[in-house]
């Protein structure tokens, strides 16, 4: 770690009596993104471990609890950043019974000790687990416990826990017998009643779940993943503290430009910093990935983190514990291949970039429509919408070619009118270009992709997956076709194969037999006839109100299918569920 120094001379005599140079000191310059392994934790300081906790404190890391594959462990650690040094932390009172898979957070100058398994990693059947609360007083190392007034939460391990507004929040976990999630709140300020109160959640809450990291920002808790059976996703939750509403982020990708968001995972964690949560390790389908992922609040997209080079990235594992402290992430321990404890310390160097404002700068432009010179009027009811000549001339060949045509119709217009083409501005009429046969709202995606690149129908239709954005959609592919705007075909594509189920894809088949789209219905009709899908769809009432010549033809081709079908040239792939986590190991729950 290098110090940056900068030396000002001093002008003045006076002065340079009595020192010839300023120095100010920045402090730490590390390169970003960069991965850093810092001295590992000696055997003598303490156990290798996973499912342990971390918390940052001033200028140090702490790790308490975990297993290290023998016994469960309850020592507190003390890493020094500044000495880059490994120590026992002072304490004296009683600390918590060893434990795994609890939750640690601070709150002013203690740390805070929830839940968690205790006994004998094992046996299972003398496995407890607790909702019981510790106190850690960071300024003199005393352990308290909390008593409570009323009634508690349900014990619990492998849960989140989160503090906002002076209060520790408490979501979810494995109860021993079942998957949880519901959540609990307790204030820490002092003199305040020691009770906890059980939130009445609202809006999209996230499915029963353990395993999983929290990371608190902007006035919300983000959760990520995590362990949830048959319901296990990749989706990301926002907790809004203020109304205590849920809301399922949407990170569909396939018509934003944008990378998918990380696979589906238990064990991994998650760290705010700035506008981002970082996101690393974890089983993601039995693989131990390394690579690490970001996700950004204001654009609500996801990016995979390239290594800064010469970076010493940690190796892929599960269980361990992560804390950002002032611009850096600190990973510790964890479960590594061959169900092998960690006792390695890495640093990762944040970035703090100003956001690029290229894409929400031209919406803006587009929804505002300041400065159109440009008018297009859609669809037989003949709407107007305005653009810009020389954003939609850029993106658009085709375009540009109609546009080309209706500046040459306006100069005749204006010879014939004004005898000259050269007239003042303010008398100067739009460019017009008819698309007689277009549908006004497929028309403005499509242009809202001319000006940012991407689109999000699901921001116009509440139901991802209904047969209201599947024709809006085919309606956009056609028009990307008619435009020669061939990744738009494409993303497109992408997003039908996606979307389509059993209870739209009969109209969306209808709609492409009659835009005569026939590579969607070709799709269509393959996904019929699926064994998997067939009866639910021919026993449906739709499909009793289908054209004879659609009946005809799914029929004929679930009896006989085509030697060769015309196949999508894309395909989005589908995540296998099949692969579900169960039982405990390497501390599953």
């Amino acid at each position: 770690m290098a110090s940056k120094t900068l030396k000002l001379g001093i002008d003045n005599p006076t002065m340079a009596e009595n020192t010839e140079f300023i120095t100010l000191d920045f402090g730490p310059f590390e390169t970003v993104h960069q991965w850093k392994q810092l001295p590992e934790c000696d055997e003598f300081v303490g156990c290798r471990r996973s499912k342990h906790t971390v918390v940052a404190y001033k200028d140090a890391i702490y790790v308490f609890g975990g297993d290290n594959g023998k016994t469960m462990l309850n020592d507190l650690l003390r890493f020094d950043i500044r000495e880059q040094s490994w120590g026992r932390a002072f304490s004296i009172g009683p600390p918590p019974a060893p434990r795994y898979h609890h939750s640690a957070v601070v709150y002013e100058s203690s740390m805070f000790i929830f839940g968690g398994y205790t006994g004998d990693i094992h046996s299972n059947s003398n496995l407890t687990n607790k909702n019981d609360l510790f106190e850690y007083k960071f300024q003199n190392g005393q352990w308290v416990e909390w008593k409570f007034t009323g009634r508690t939460p349900v014990p619990r391990s492998a849960h989140g826990a989160a503090v906002f507004d002076n209060k520790l929040w408490v979501f979810a976990g494995y109860d021993g017998n079942a998957r949880l999630n519901d959540m609990w709140t307790i204030s820490l300020q002092s003199g305040d009643a020691r009770s906890w109160e059980k939130i009445e959640q609202q809006g999209a809450c996230p499915p029963t779940c353990c395993n999983f990291p929290v990371a608190v920002a902007r006035d919300s808790m983000f959760v990520f993943s995590g362990q949830s059976g048959a319901k296990i996703t990749n989706s990301l939750f926002q907790f809004h503290f203020k109304n205590k509403c849920w809301t399922r982020i949407s990170t569909e990708h396939l018509l934003r430009g944008v990378p998918p968001p990380p696979a589906r995972r238990y064990g991994h964690t998650m760290v705010a910093y700035d506008r981002h949560l970082y996101v690393f390790g974890g089983a993601a389908d039995s693989t131990l990935p390394s690579d690490l992922h970001c996700f950004d609040l204001d654009t609500q997209s996801w990016a995979v983190v390239p290594p800064a080079p010469g970076s010493s990235v940690p190796s892929g594992r599960l269980f361990h514990a992560a804390a950002g402290l002032s611009s850096a992430m600190y990973v510790f321990g964890g479960t590594v291949d061959n169900n092998v404890r960690s006792g390695e310390m890495y640093r990762f160097q944040f970035s703090s970039y100003p956001q690029c404002t290229l894409t929400s700068d031209l919406s803006g432009l587009l929804s505002s429509q300041q400065f159109c010179d440009l008018k297009f009027i859609v669809g037989p009811e003949e709407e107007a919408v305005l653009a810009h000549t020389a954003l939609v001339v850029a993106r658009s060949q085709c375009l540009r070619a109609r546009v080309r045509h209706a500046k040459d119709s306006r100069e005749r217009h204006l010879e014939e009118v004004y005898g000259t083409t050269t007239v003042p501005l303010q008398d100067l009429p739009l460019l017009e270009v008819k698309l007689k046969d277009a549908s006004p709202p497929a028309f403005r995606m499509v242009l809202n992709y001319i000006y940012t690149d991407c689109m999000d129908p699901a921001k116009k239709i509440e139901d991802p997956q209904s047969s209201e954005i599947v024709v809006l959609m085919m309606d956009v592919y056609r028009l990307a076709d008619q435009f020669h705007m061939r990744k738009l075909e494409q993303l497109c594509l992408h997003y039908l194969e996606c979307t389509i189920n059993t209870r739209n894809v009969l109209e969306a088949l209808c709609n492409a037999a009659q835009l005569k789209l026939y590579v969607i219905k070709e799709f269509c009709l393959k996904y019929i006839v699926k064994e998997t899908n067939y009866s639910q769809i021919v026993m449906s009432r739709e499909f009793e109100n289908l054209e004879r010549a659609l009946m005809v033809e799914i029929i004929r081709r679930k009896q006989a299918p085509p030697a060769c079908c015309l196949a999508p040239p894309v395909c989005c792939a589908q995540l296998d569920h099949s692969a579900e986590p169960s039982g405990r190991q390497n501390g599953a729950i």
